[in-house]
């Protein structure tokens, strides 16, 4: 379809303009989509919102059902289908195929899950340090409240991931694996990173503001730095491969692992904290951290050799 059958061209607006439609498109059709499937889940399920100001710990059966499903909606309706929307407007052809979502090589689905494997510790040793980190004495007020909002999302969280049976196993691996991790690829590589891309001039730039973005939302102060982390190879996978299928694959791996470890040694193991020290710790750190760069630096020069062969096959004019 040609440009001149698009009115709404959002691909040739200035990147702050996209910014801001995207989040409009997001608050508006996601809002609304949100609204309506939360009441559907709310009839359905025979519960109320007013538990989501309940302790986690004095949630019920019925309560982590509806909570699951509203995790659910809030994927889906939310991020997937509001991105997939800006991404049809950011589109220059508009011939509905998405060229960042391309078939992966096997071998590099092997390298993204073994990227994966290296981080934990990286993510391991930083999250510890992370929530040993304290305000200023005139902010404890400040604190405390992000305290109480981290225990109560860390307890939320374990309930959601525990697993009596095999099958909310799998269950858990569909929705906090792989829907999360496509709706939380889209939203945030797929779209954001590319208008702070075409914003900034920078892939450095983009990728280091998506990744702030992509910790901050998750409101999880103590685990800010980790997750930084995370959207920091996310976003450098992406960048780097120009297929948002790696970084899906990465975040899957990230999300699924903790799911499958609860399934077979139980919550109370995974939750035990380590008594490692740090220092020792620490040691372990140069291994994953070289393999991690090399890897990196596989997708880093694929990205320049393909540069290099696009320049060589344009047109002499």
């Amino acid at each position: 379809m040609k440009d001149n059958q698009v009115r709404f061209k959002l691909y040739r607006e200035k990147p702050v303009f996209q910014f801001f439609v995207s989040l409009l498109i997001i608050l508006g059709v996601g809002g609304v989509l949100s609204f309506i499937l939360n009441l559907a889940g709310i009839f359905f399920f025979d519960g109320d919102l007013s538990m989501l100001t309940k302790s986690a710990t004095s949630l019920g059966a019925n309560d982590i059902k509806l909570l699951r499903y509203l995790l659910i909606v809030q994927d889906l309706a939310l991020f997937t289908i509001p991105s997939i929307i800006i991404l049809r407007l950011m589109n220059s052809g508009f011939s509905g195929k998405f060229t960042e979502f391309k078939i992966p090589q096997l071998k590099e689905i092997g390298l993204v899950v073994i990227l994966t494997f290296c981080i934990f510790p990286i993510t391991s040793f930083t999250g510890q340090i992370n929530s040993t980190m304290h305000l200023p004495g005139w902010l404890s007020g400040v604190e405390h409240w992000m305290t109480d909002m981290e225990n109560n999302a860390d307890t939320t969280t374990d309930l959601l991931i525990v697993s009596k049976s095999f099958w909310l196993m799998m269950f858990n691996l569909l929705t906090i694996g792989l829907i999360t991790a496509v709706a939380e690829e889209l939203i945030f590589r797929g779209v954001f990173q590319k208008i702070f891309y075409n914003m900034f001039k920078s892939g450095h730039a983009a990728i280091w503001v998506t990744s702030f973005l992509f910790s901050a939302i998750h409101f999880q102060f103590y685990g800010f730095i980790p997750r930084f982390i995370l959207g920091l190879a996310f976003g450098y996978l992406f960048f780097w491969s120009r297929n948002l299928w790696l970084p899906i694959i990465a975040h899957f791996v990230n999300n699924a692992f903790p799911v499958i470890l609860v399934y077979i040694q139980g919550l109370e193991k995974l939750n035990t904290p380590s008594d490692v020290p740090l220092w020792h710790q620490a040691i372990y750190l140069p291994l994953p951290i070289v393999i991690s760069f090399v890897i990196f630096y596989y997708f880093r020069n694929r990205k320049i050799d393909s540069d290099v062969m696009n320049i060589d096959q344009e047109p002499v004019s």
